[in-house]
């Protein structure tokens, strides 16, 4: 029986052990468990996937229905309506989702169908013995050994280390917050809301934890806000935003070219391997996507080499196409200047033309 390693503890941990789960095979979850904030969109791509991947499990149960895109220009305490955007006109199945209840689903059904042996210690490094044995060293100075290894500690770990070595990482400022505020529930009810402002842009959409409902925001500070102080007062004093619990934090992203995911059996998954700024809201949609898409590999393959070398072939061009999307839409996002003529863009985006860019974005 196959002895696999998952490094990390988090979404993509689970989502990658939902892989294993119509195999025989010994998974031991290694990490400290992470505090889960919020939520996250589901479009299509993420909404199919996460069906496909689960079994015996009614995801309708923990998701909450977007049917419209809202896009606003947000400056002196007043909005103007850019761009209305409804998916159900194109058949198309928008959610958001509570990533502690997302989380606690795939922790759910791993743990219905194969036993997962966890360990909350953090790993501190990789040691290859000899060819198809590894170990991993683990704080305490104990080894515990593998047959494959699956990064899943993120753009800092040291499965990224042990693959590729050095990297650049970038690093940006993201502040985030929830509301259960009766009167923007009913405001925003069943939308996915995007305000351009000065300081940056905000997101939010309403989502479903425990049968009660809230909105989560986002909030990206423009770049020249980027990591200044004053971030969180200048916050406080847009009236819209204002009354909400900002809690500031961070997203790290490779600048470096993709070039391989996987080295002797170890395999990175999630951040670990694929990086990139989250404007198009795909990175926990495609840590689903990618999970469902390993799992039909390791059912349909018994050789994890050729599994890994398959998942990285087909994965890694997608990711790059992504990733530079990502960052065109970033700028664009976070311009100072121009603002006016990329707000007449966006009010003079036809319905199909937004909608081929989706699809795009979530299927190509």
């Amino acid at each position: 029986m196959k002895k696999i390693l998952i490094i990390g503890n988090s979404l993509s941990a689970w989502a990658v052990a939902s892989a294993f789960i119509n195999k025989k095979v010994n998974i031991t979850i290694i990490g400290n468990k992470n505090k889960t904030f919020g939520a996250q969109q589901l479009s299509p791509n993420g909404f199919e996937a996460l069906k496909k991947l689960i079994q015996n499990g009614d995801v309708k149960n923990i998701v909450y229905e977007i049917v419209k895109f809202e896009i606003n220009s947000y400056n002196n305490n007043e909005t103007k309506n850019l761009k209305n955007f409804y998916f159900n006109e194109f058949d198309l199945k928008y959610f958001s989702v509570s990533r502690e209840m997302l989380i606690n689903f795939l922790i759910k059904n791993v743990k219905n169908n194969i036993k997962v042996n966890e360990i909350n210690k953090s790993c501190v490094g990789i040691i290859q013995r000899e060819p198809g044995m590894l170990e991993v060293l683990m704080d305490n100075k104990e080894f515990i050994s593998a047959d494959v290894i699956i990064g899943c500690d993120g753009v800092n770990g040291i499965t990224r280390k042990y693959v590729c070595g050095t990297t650049k990482i970038v690093k940006k400022q993201v502040f985030r917050g929830t509301s259960n505020d009766k009167k923007q529930l009913l405001l925003k009810q069943k939308t996915l809301e995007l305000n351009f402002s000065d300081y940056g842009h905000f997101v939010s959409y309403p989502f479903i934890k425990n049968n009660n409902t809230y909105i989560n925001y986002v909030f990206i500070p423009n770049r020249l806000f980027q990591n200044s102080n004053k971030m969180l007062h200048k916050l406080k004093s847009i009236s819209k935003f204002s009354p909400i619990d900002w809690n500031e934090g961070h997203f790290y992203f490779y600048e470096d070219e993709i070039q391989t995911i996987h080295r002797n059996n170890v395999l990175l998954f999630g951040d670990a391997g694929f990086s990139f700024e989250p404007h198009l809201a795909q990175v926990g949609n495609n840590i689903i996507e990618d999970a469902n898409y390993l799992k039909i590999l390791v059912e349909n393959t018994n050789s994890y080499d050729e599994i890994f070398k398959d998942f990285s072939r087909n994965t890694c061009e997608k990711k790059r196409k992504l990733k530079s999307i990502s960052n065109i839409v970033g700028i664009s996002f976070g311009i100072n200047t121009f603002t006016k003529l990329r707000d007449k863009l966006v009010s003079n985006f036809s319905d199909q033309l937004m909608c081929n860019f989706l699809k795009k974005v979530w299927y190509d």
